[in-house]
Formats: C-alpha cells, sequence, structure tokens
C-alpha cells in the first residue's frame, strides 16, 4: 500500500472516530453539510430514473402504432376528399360564370341547358340535356358551347322528348354531317365524326376538298353555312393530317370540343319573323317561355 494510501485512511479513521464520540448536535451538522453537498447528484439520479420508468409505460404496441397510422391515413383520405370536392365546386362554378358571360354576349338566340345523362357506351355519339319543347327547342337545333371567343359546335337536336327533355346527336357521330371549310378560305367539304371509338375521343373526317387545297397541320376548320341549318364560322376543329387521294383530298380534324367534359351548353333557337311569334303567342295565350333569347345575327 503506498504512503498517500496509508495517509487517507489514517485520515478517514480519525474523521468518523471525531464524529462518533461527538455530540449529536455536531453529527446533525455533519449530516446536513453531506446532504447539500450530495443532494445534485441524487436529484440527478432521480430524475435519470424517472424518465427510464416514463419512457417504458408511454410505449405502444405494434398493434397501437397501427391503430394511429391507420386513422392518420384515414384523416390524410378524408382531407383529400374534401380538397377534391371543393375543386369541382370551383370547376363548375367558373364554366357557370362563363356560360352566364356567354349568354349575355351572344349575338345567336340561345337557351342555356346542361347535360342530365349520358351512357359510357355512347358517349361519343348522344346526350340528354334538361330543356325541350316549353323551352321553344325544336328538332334540328344547333348545340354549341364557348370556345375562347368564339363558339365551337357541339352538335344538334336529334329529338325533343318532352318539355324539360331533349336529346343531342354530337358532332363525333358519324351521322352528324356538318358543311364545312378552311378558315379564310373558299374549299368546302363534308365534316361528320367517327363510330367505334368507345374509350377515346375520336377525331371528325372532314371530305371532299380539291387536291389542290392549301391544307397545314393547326390549320381551323369552320362551319360554311352552307344549307342553312348551322350557322358560319362555328369552330369545328383543327387540321390534324391530310391524305391527297386520286381526285380530292380527306382531312382528319381534330375537335375543336372538349366532348369528354360537356356540362353547360347552348341551344341556338330558330329565327322566327316576329309576326309569326306573335300570332303563335296569340293562339297558345301564354308568353312566350323561352328566357335567354337575343336577337339573332348571322356570326356565331
Amino acid at each position: 500500500m503506498s504512503r498517500l494510501n496509508i495517509i487517507l485512511l489514517i485520515v478517514f479513521v480519525t474523521a468518523l472516530i471525531t464524529i462518533t464520540l461527538s455530540s449529536p448536535q455536531t453529527v446533525a451538522r455533519i449530516q446536513n453539510g453531506a446532504m447539500t453537498v450530495f443532494s445534485p447528484f441524487m436529484r440527478a439520479s432521480n430524475q435519470l430514473e424517472s424518465g427510464v420508468e416514463t419512457v417504458g409505460t408511454e410505449s405502444l404496441s405494434p398493434a397501437q402504432l397501427r391503430e394511429v397510422v391507420d386513422e392518420l391515413e384515414r384523416e390524410r383520405n378524408r382531407l383529400k376528399l374534401e380538397v377534391i370536392q371543393l375543386d369541382e365546386i370551383v370547376r363548375e362554378n367558373n364554366q357557370l360564370r362563363r356560360a352566364l358571360q356567354y349568354v349575355e354576349k351572344a349575338p345567336l338566340s340561345v337557351v342555356a341547358a346542361r347535360v342530365i345523362s349520358r351512357k359510357p357506351s355512347t358517349w361519343y355519339n348522344t346526350m340528354i340535356i334538361d330543356k325541350g319543347k316549353a323551352h321553344g327547342i325544336e328538332v334540328d337545333n344547333p348545340v354549341i358551347v364557348p370556345v375562347g371567343e368564339d363558339a365551337g359546335l357541339v352538335g344538334k337536336v336529334s329529338e325533343v322528348v318532352g318539355d324539360n327533355s331533349a336529346i343531342i346527336l354530337l358532332l363525333t357521330d358519324e351521322m352528324c354531317q356538318v358543311s364545312a371549310k378552311l378558315q379564310n378560305s373558299q374549299e368546302q367539304g363534308i365534316l361528320n365524326g367517327q363510330r367505334g371509338a368507345l374509350r377515346t375521343m375520336p377525331n371528325l373526317r372532314l371530305r371532299y376538298l380539291s387536291r389542290e387545297a392549301e391544307v397545314a397541320p393547326g390549320r381551323k376548320v369552320v362551319s360554311s353555312g352552307v344549307g342553312g341549318l348551322f350557322p358560319p364560322d362555328l369552330v369545328l376543329g383543327e387540321v390534324f393530317s391530310v391524305e391527297i387521294g386520286a381526285i380530292d383530298a380527306e382531312v382528319t380534324v381534330k375537335p375543336g370540343v372538349n366532348f369528354e367534359e360537356l356540362i353547360d351548353i347552348f341551344v341556338v333557337l330558330p329565327v322566327r319573323d316576329p309576326e309569326d311569334e306573335a300570332d303563335m303567342q296569340s293562339e297558345s295565350g301564354d308568353e312566350d317561355p323561352v328566357a335567354v333569347e337575343k336577337p339573332a345575327s348571322t356570326a356565331p
């Protein structure tokens, strides 16, 4: 044993004997001093022990963690659904606002209507709207929608089912034929849709153009107004591709109207002589039920 250890041992024994032989008051003071010196270390030890015990009691089992995760996922999905619904409401409000703005400035006499039924099997052929005989709608009335600053052709009324219902034959159906021309050109032909495309929006076909026609992809195709059924200069689409035949040219046209998302449309009413309308009202005894008419003109 080293000399330093012997000295420390003698000091410790001397201090122990002194404390033992001292009065109770002296012993109490020594104990209080020792407690004051060591109390910070004792508090730290107690806090560490309590923390370890807390960690042990608050830990979750795998099943409980799974429940927490599932609840968070359900909340996330609920919030995502609310965002989707809000986006849909905003989209419909924007469409309705555009429709009302178009009615206010439309040079044609139109009735605003909404699509109420559309079957997947005839998605690009027909649809049903919520306006009919009571609103002055008749067979062969053109149906349009705003396309930018112009009007795009949707199709025509094929059947008036009742006072508040009519069937629309879409431009994408092969039975809907329109006299068409290349914009800013005298080149004219017949445009119609194509059957058989159920999953994707079909292109249109413009036939009987001359072989010398200046046709370039992207050129706009509009109605010519020939025949009087459809007003002139309605947007039909734009040139996608050209096929030159032996005696004529045929053009594939990308539709100018988004036929996949038709909601609010406009039915163009026929132009009647004011005297004829007065006679019809006097015979029926009722006011004209059409509330959204404007003076007709030759431009859409």
